[in-house]
């Protein structure tokens, strides 16, 4: 993924930065078919699902007001992924995340450091 801008540990790029400097190659005929981007065009009322764990990104073609729901279950297969990558990228929040589930006795959510 660091090909295209996706590097571990490192948080995201906007998209619009990410169009601006990615989408030319991902969409070349150099780049392999079976890696090439899904594109959809979302109009109004319809809804989008994205499978957890899919890395995507979204460009706003115009002014519009979105909904989304990330949804986290501490039984779901992509939690200590998710815990890992918060913790990596964002350890401001992942310390208040920490002590947030400290406060309501959920510790055995919180990895061991």
């Amino acid at each position: 993924f660091e090909t295209i801008g996706m590097i571990k540990g490192r948080p995201q790029i906007p998209s619009s930065i990410w169009f601006r400097d990615y989408y030319d190659l991902v969409t070349s005929t150099s780049w392999p078919k079976q890696y090439r981007p899904v594109e959809v065009l979302q109009l109004p009322g319809e809804t989008v699902f994205v499978p957890a764990g899919w890395p995507h990104l979204v460009l706003n073609l115009e002014l519009c007001v979105a909904i989304t729901h990330n949804y986290a279950s501490e039984f779901g297969p992509h939690y200590s992924r998710m815990l890992e990558d918060v913790s990596t990228t964002e350890p401001e929040f992942a310390w208040r995340w920490h002590r947030g589930l400290r406060a309501c006795g959920r510790e055995d959510l919180i990895p061991c450091d």
